[in-house]
């Protein structure tokens, strides 16, 4: 495959251009006739070694965030709508958003002029688009709907990028005071401590408990400066190495392991609703909403869940199977959904429900950790203080009086 540049006049006169993929220049004028218009100008673009080994390896690092999802598939809808060409569409696209949906434009365009559908183009990008995305475009170009299917895709990616928000925006305040608050306490005792005990060493006050251990802490960071420099950073490289245990360690803390599992099974029930909808058969949605969950245990029964739905048994029984997954709320609404018909809008309202409720215990949790991390800030504070007015006062009860 050659790539091309080629400049190129609309059927109303505008000019536009762009880069295409083809196995000669003929196919590469045909691919552009048929899809821009009449063909101005086609060049080979020529690169050099180092240039497409760059390209081959960024495009495997490609991978589009929540937000960049919302953005792609929202804006890919309404080009769509206007009826302009998916390679077109594609095409401005990539001149109009930031670098990261450009590089996966540009590369899903080369994938989709070698004669593939949309969704195999899709599939061929790496990690740029998740395999949620890709059964959903699948079923939208089987039904004809792919402008609705990007809609529906747009809007659940823009969902979870405002929930992530709000989880970080709900831990960003309390982790700023814990930090703030180890900071001060390492400036105090690795510098203002020790100048205060030496001055009180010159004038003859005995320092206390406190004031000997910051100056200990002094005189060892002056003397291994260096060594401890290197074991911190050791210790760093360790905690990123095991980082995903680490993670998992916090996740099993009984506060937050309940938190996590609320933020899954709003996950899975909006994945599951979503796939639903589309047409697409109750276990395969339920093995790809799996597939974007990490936790082992809950995949374990989640796959438990599905070889039920496959022998045949009925909704309600399956999820009688695996109580721990499904808040008893939601296993109830799915019930009503499988009897009634409309089991993907009762999964989109177990996930409303579930998720205003996770907002209303993360604001309880953020309400209880300011006024907490701040007593304990105060508390440093406190410490800190006394240890360095009581040798003062000490001091000045040893001077003699005026009389």
């Amino acid at each position: 495959m050659q790539e091309f540049s080629w400049k190129a006049r609309s059927q109303n006169g505008k000019l536009l251009r762009g880069k295409v993929r083809a196995s000669s220049k003929r196919e590469a004028a045909a691919l552009i006739k048929n899809s821009y218009g009449f063909v101005v100008e086609l060049k080979l673009q020529e690169r050099n070694f180092w240039e497409h080994w760059h390209t081959k390896l960024s495009s495997k690092r490609l991978k589009l965030s929540d937000k960049q999802s919302a953005v792609f598939f929202k804006q890919l809808a309404v080009i769509l709508n206007s009826g302009v060409p998916l390679l077109q569409g594609l095409d401005l696209l990539r001149q109009r958003t930031d670098v990261v949906i450009g590089k996966v434009c540009a590369e899903l365009s080369g994938n989709l002029q070698k004669g593939t559908s949309l969704a195999s183009a899709m599939q061929q990008c790496g990690k740029a688009f998740s395999n949620l995305a890709i059964t959903l475009v699948a079923a939208g170009e089987r039904s004809g709907e792919l402008d609705n299917v990007f809609l529906e895709i747009a809007s659940y990616y823009a969902k979870q990028s405002e929930l992530k928000e709000f989880l970080y925006k709900a831990t960003l305040y309390p982790l700023f005071l814990l930090i703030a608050s180890l900071s001060v306490l390492c400036f105090f005792l690795a510098y203002v401590l020790p100048m205060l005990a030496s001055v009180y060493s010159s004038l003859g006050a005995k320092p206390n408990e406190l004031l000997q251990f910051a100056v200990s802490v002094n005189n060892f960071l002056s003397a291994y400066g260096f060594e401890v420099c290197l074991v911190l950073l050791v210790i760093f490289l360790c905690i990123y190495h095991s980082r995903q245990q680490l993670v998992l360690l916090c996740l099993s803390l009984p506060l937050v392991r309940n938190l996590h599992a609320m933020v899954l099974e709003i996950r899975f029930c909006k994945l599951l609703g979503l796939l639903l909808d589309k047409g697409i058969n109750i276990t395969d949605a339920v093995e790809v909403a799996t597939a974007t969950i990490s936790h082992k245990e809950r995949v374990r029964q989640l796959k438990i869940f599905n070889a039920a739905l496959r022998r045949g048994e009925a909704i309600s029984t399956a999820v009688g199977t695996v109580t721990e997954i499904f808040s008893p709320l939601t296993a109830e609404l799915i019930c009503i959904g499988a009897e009634t018909g409309y089991l993907p809008n009762l999964l989109n309202e177990a996930a409303q429900i579930l998720e205003q409720d996770l907002r209303d215990r993360l604001e309880k949790v953020r309400e209880l950790l300011a006024p907490l991390l701040l007593l304990v800030a105060a508390l440093v504070t406190a410490a800190v203080v006394c240890s360095v007015v009581g040798p003062l006062f000490d001091l000045f009860a040893a001077l003699p009086e005026y009389n």
